[in-house]
């Protein structure tokens, strides 16, 4: 065995059961299912649906961001600076934030679809209403955006604590990109059954249907995110090391964004996370106008052509990760061919020839799925190093807004195509798109702009930029797992 390899066989022993594994990984099925659903139907409602105009949803998405860049890594810093009676207590750190968050994130996503009715259904009443709608827009999104947060920084906190060795960190990381995409996938076909854009009030049925699933999938996931006995020692033991917490906010977050780890992780995750959110929220534009079908049927065998595509490379990219050992590698291939996926989606027509690309497209999410959380625990372990203590959540509130921030950003790239090439907002089939619009080719691609283009210049910019400064190398991420040893951290 090489230098750079697994250093003992205690490492390839695992310190939780498969069905933990199987159990944290179900928090992806949980996150995914309403984060899918939410981004690919939430602008299509209010935009086409409803008929908002695209001055008002760029509106709430740039507040929505300006929201996220306060929101999130503050609530990390909150999170790390302040200690709940339940910790004092019980030990207890993530696992009640993640209980209050992920319920609250339930209820939140149901109410964006809840929007009066009587607010909307002829362009005269979107007109009398046009600011309620707004507002109701604006306000559930915000609300949305902190519920997540508060489940999300938590769960993903859990993750470098809760298994140190990288040889389990893989295979959880297996798990979580197998059953990530499966409940993705689900989101997209199953509301695709029952959302018709001929009917509005299927919205809310779609949207109940989400909130129903998600009480589910929240059981699933319990027993992966309990912290048990020995993790709560551990907590304990570390809260005697004063760390970046006690820090002024804005000190901290100069040092987390200039750490330049830190700052390559958040510009590559932050490509291929914007890129996957416009992909999703373009599907519904693309089934209704490119392939014109607006009762959703090819909905479902383009989204089963990426969960195949996903679902049978999650264990080739398992397998090839822990034979390779190098996770700046992996991103960059994984990277690489989504960039790759993206360039025939510019130009092709037909359900044939968009199951084939959403295949590929679904190999390609798969690797970035997977690669994901193990490159963060190679970037958390080496800052552990710099400050002498774990503090995930600060990390993870900044990972969070680039989530946040590429739904904002989703939105203003598709708002922006649709102004520049004359989509006109009200309309939910091609033939009435065609009859509203002077150039129904200028509009049409401008869907492609926000489905293909857009993205694979996001993902190639920001995997050549990590490709070229980041620099944990297995060489150095093994030194980084001695020191920690020796450290106790």
């Amino acid at each position: 065995m090489s230098d750079i390899q697994i250093e003992t066989d205690t490492d390839l022993e695992f310190d939780y059961s498969r069905w933990i594994h199987v159990s944290f990984g179900a928090r992806d099925m949980f996150s995914q299912w309403h984060t899918a659903a939410f981004g690919a139907y939430t602008i299509f409602f209010y935009e086409s649906i409803i008929g908002l105009r695209s001055e008002f949803a760029i509106a709430a998405f740039l507040i929505f961001a300006l929201w996220n860049a306060i929101n999130d890594p503050l609530m990390g810093y909150i999170m790390e600076k302040f200690t709940m009676p339940w910790e004092r207590k019980w030990g207890f750190r993530r696992f009640p934030w993640i209980m209050i968050g992920s319920i609250l994130f339930i209820f939140s996503y149901l109410i964006i679809f809840l929007v009066p009715s009587g607010w909307f259904g002829t362009p005269a009443l979107v007109i009398l209403n046009q600011w309620k709608i707004f507002a109701w827009y604006l306000v559930t999104l915000l609300i949305y955006d902190t519920t997540f947060t508060i489940f999300d920084i938590n769960s993903n906190s859990l993750f470098p604590e809760k298994f140190p060795k990288p040889y389990e960190r893989r295979v959880v990381t297996g798990w979580v990109t197998f059953l990530g995409i499966l409940g993705l996938v689900l989101a997209f076909v199953l509301t695709g059954m029952v959302v018709d854009q001929n009917f509005p009030e299927s919205y809310r049925t779609g949207a109940f249907l989400t909130f129903g699933g998600a009480f589910f999938f929240l059981l699933l996931f319990i027993p992966g995110m309990y912290e048990p006995a020995k993790l709560r020692k551990k907590y304990k033991q570390r809260d005697k090391t004063k760390g970046q917490a006690n820090e002024p906010f804005l000190k901290v977050a100069k040092f987390i964004l200039t750490d330049r780890t830190m700052s390559m992780k958040i510009i590559f995750y932050f490509g291929y996370q914007a890129a996957v959110a416009l992909m999703n929220a373009s599907a519904v534009y693309i089934v209704t106008f490119i392939l014109d079908d607006p009762e959703n049927t090819s909905f479902i065998f383009i989204m089963g052509g990426m969960l195949v595509g996903a679902l049978i490379s999650t264990p080739i990219w398992v397998i090839v990760s822990q034979r390779v050992n190098d996770n700046k590698k992996m991103c960059i291939i994984a990277g690489l061919l989504m960039f790759l996926t993206f360039l025939p989606m510019i130009f092709i027509n037909g359900l044939v020839a968009w199951i084939i690309c959403i295949f590929l497209f679904g190999i390609s999410l798969g690797g970035q799925w997977f690669i994901n959380p193990p490159t963060m625990g190679d970037v958390l372990d080496s800052v552990a190093i710099k400050t002498g203590k774990r503090e995930q959540s600060l990390y993870y509130g900044f990972q969070t807004f680039v989530i946040r921030f590429g739904e904002a950003l989703k939105a203003f790239v598709i708002a922006v195509a649709h102004i520049a090439t004359g989509f006109v907002a009200g309309n939910a089939t091609l033939e009435e798109m065609t009859n509203a619009v002077d150039n129904i080719d200028l509009v049409l691609f401008g869907i492609r702009i926000h489905t293909a283009i857009v993205p694979a210049i996001l993902v190639l910019v920001s995997t050549l930029l990590f490709w070229k400064y980041y620099d944990l190398t297995p060489a150095k991420i093994k030194e980084n797992r001695l020191k920690l040893k020796e450290l106790g951290i």
